[in-house]
């Protein structure tokens, strides 16, 4: 058909409706545009948003991603990969995917928000220890910046690490040992919890199943670990026990992140030793804090812990419980890079950790003294870019028994 043609077409079907040729085409052509902007709404809404530097009360940018999102889906993430070797020691060196971990969200609406992380950790290769969990799956309800509830399996809100456990937040290729052995992150249980979403200062309260302090297989609460071991993470978890923990952050000053939680619940589900009850309370409070000026980020936290009936789960584990155990470190760095302007980020950093996992037995039992632990880290990172950083440190290890051998670390982190 050539122009002519078409032309008189146009015209014959204009003069039927009583348009003119050029009132035709003019409307043709809206619906052209029309078509074309409906196309790229449609192309925006299905592309997954860029990961912004965005944190909604108190999480890590990537898991906050969801609530920054349009409505549907949302998907995020984070990994690690990591290289271990242990100077002077008979311990074999080691490389690990230690981590892939993706979020997967869904905002069904502006106040009604679900959020999952599920952890691919040791390349989930079974017969090298991998595995695949899911670190937290749940519900929240947004009613205003003062009140929210969440439902569902959650991260517990104790320390800095749990909640902030992305690898651009902490510079050493490991996560802090204080927040590994004392505060056992990654924590997450079942429960229920008011919080708020502020920009100066937030709270939480929650209600979550207990640990499981008696060994069955793996769980239970050890010597080196304390009661890392005992978390059940929402896995078929026994509730006959129950614990509540509080936490409030304020960060209303430019720079300054602080805040304090307590957590405080019986262990015992249930469990008896020689007809004994088991209550095994669990007490934990904490104060943690950070500063960021100029090129300088000073980290700091100090844990406290106890446990009661510890000398009835001692002997029902067939190991000594700590009754009493503290922690703490300083992490000081500076960021080499942005003292000379460039466009990536280049922190130097020392940290220095002091903890023990029993610093006080039950009557009648021994600590162990290579369980009073110093450590001195010292480290670079490299960010080419905010969401990738590449991480070189050396551990100065020691213990008040036989001592330990040190270990350099490299390691691969990114969110997205």
């Amino acid at each position: 058909m050539n122009k002519k043609l078409v032309s008189a077409v146009l015209l014959l079907s204009s003069a039927a409706f009583g348009q003119t040729v050029e009132e035709k085409i003019k409307e043709l052509e809206q619906q052209q545009q029309q078509i074309i902007d409906e196309i790229a709404q449609l192309r925006e809404e299905i592309t997954i948003p860029e990961l912004k530097p965005q944190t909604f009360s108190g999480m890590g940018y990537a898991a906050s991603k969801v609530y920054f999102s349009p409505q549907g889906l949302s998907i995020g993430g984070y990994g690690e990969i990591i290289y271990m070797n242990y100077q002077s020691s008979s311990k074999k060196d080691k490389t690990d995917m230690y981590r892939f971990i993706p979020y997967i969200g869904y905002k069904f609406t502006d106040s009604i928000i679900l959020n999952a992380e599920i952890e691919f950790e040791h390349g989930a290769n079974t017969e090298r220890g991998g595995e695949v969990t899911v670190e937290f799956l749940y519900l929240d309800f947004l009613f205003n910046e003062n009140f929210n509830l969440r439902l569902g399996n959650f991260l517990i809100p104790v320390g800095i690490t749990n909640l902030l456990h992305e690898p651009i937040f902490f510079n050493s290729v490991n996560r802090p040992e204080v927040e590994t052995k004392i505060i056992p992150s990654t924590w997450n249980e079942n429960g229920v919890m008011l919080f708020s979403s502020k920009d100066d200062w937030n709270y939480y309260l929650a209600v979550v199943n207990g640990f499981h302090a008696t060994k069955k297989g793996e769980i239970g609460f050890t010597s080196d670990k304390w009661v890392r071991n005992g978390r059940q993470a929402g896995a078929n978890a026994v509730a006959e026990d129950f614990a509540v923990v509080g936490r409030i952050d304020y960060t209303a000053v430019d720079g300054l992140f602080l805040g304090a939680s307590v957590y405080h619940g019986n262990s015992g589900q249930g469990e008896r030793y020689n007809g004994e009850k088991i209550d095994g309370t669990v007490t934990i409070y904490e104060i943690h804090g950070k500063y960021r000026f100029k090129e300088f980020e000073l980290t700091g936290i100090y844990v406290s812990g106890s446990l009661s009936d510890a000398d009835k789960i001692s002997l029902y584990n067939g190991e000594v419980i700590g009754k009493n155990v503290y922690g703490y470190y300083l992490n000081l760095a500076y960021d080499v890079a942005q003292k000379l302007g460039k466009d990536f980020n280049l922190p130097v950093f020392v940290r220095y950790e002091r903890y023990n996992t029993q610093d006080k037995v039950p009557s009648g039992f021994t600590a162990d003294p290579n369980n009073d632990k110093t450590v001195w880290t010292v480290g670079i990172n490299y960010r080419p870019i905010p969401n990738v950083v590449l991480k070189a440190d050396y551990q100065f290890r020691d213990n008040k028994g036989s001592g330990e051998a040190d270990i350099f670390e490299l390691g691969l982190g990114f969110i997205f």
